[in-house]
């Protein structure tokens, strides 16, 4: 006799057989307030060794809230340079990453299109494997420097590289991680409204700490 499977248990099958993908909230956290501020300041005066005063800037506190619960986002770093955005993508967030068992890295926008080091024999139908291809098969998808690419030409057909991203972003539930000098205005104009959903803004203004 045929066993009967509620439906619960037919999906849980269906996602371990890999025939539907799993699509969960993310909410991590790395303790209260305090601690995290803890943590952040830590591992940011750990991971750059140029510094020799650390400034905490008010724009810091965005990211500490956002490691208290990541409320199913990932972080959109923009605004002015030289004020810490990549150094937090590049540096703090592996370390965070790394202390919940985690990989996490981060592909810097001019190298979208490039072909990784990692390659394998491809066909002679089949074009080398891009850093894109990466981070589109990526549980989380980090792109520093957002705004320096230019379009992406897949047998001649053009458009943004970021937009693939968003599609397996929006497709398979997973958070992105952007750091871009543009303004919002710029970032609307250029890739849309879309590129906010799956991120939580931090905007940096000021001088350039360089």
């Amino acid at each position: 006799m045929a066993t009967i499977m509620t439906i619960n248990q037919l999906v849980t099958k269906m996602i371990q057989e890999k025939v539907i993908d799993e699509r969960v909230p993310w909410h991590w956290s790395w303790g209260d307030r305090q601690k995290c501020a803890a943590f952040f300041i830590d591992i940011f005066t750990n991971v750059d060794g140029t510094i020799i005063e650390y400034r905490h800037l008010p724009e810091y506190e965005g990211v500490i809230d956002w490691m208290t619960d990541t409320d199913d986002n990932g972080l959109l770093l923009s605004g002015d340079g030289g004020r810490g955005k990549s150094i937090i993508l590049n540096y703090v967030l592996p370390v965070l990453f790394r202390m919940k068992g985690k990989g996490f890295r981060s592909v810097s926008a001019q190298d979208l299109y490039k072909t990784h080091p990692y390659q394998q024999n491809c066909g002679y139908y089949q074009r080398p494997e891009t850093y894109l291809d990466l981070l589109e098969r990526s549980p989380f998808q980090a792109i520093d420097e957002l705004g320096v690419e230019g379009m992406y030409n897949d047998y001649g057909e053009k458009c943004e590289g970021i937009n693939l991203i968003l599609n397996a972003a929006e497709r398979y539930h997973r958070p992105v991680f952007i750091t871009t000098n543009l303004t919002e205005q710029q970032i609307l104009n250029r890739y849309g409204d879309r590129t906010f959903d799956p991120c939580r803004t931090v905007k940096f203004n000021g001088e350039s700490l360089r």
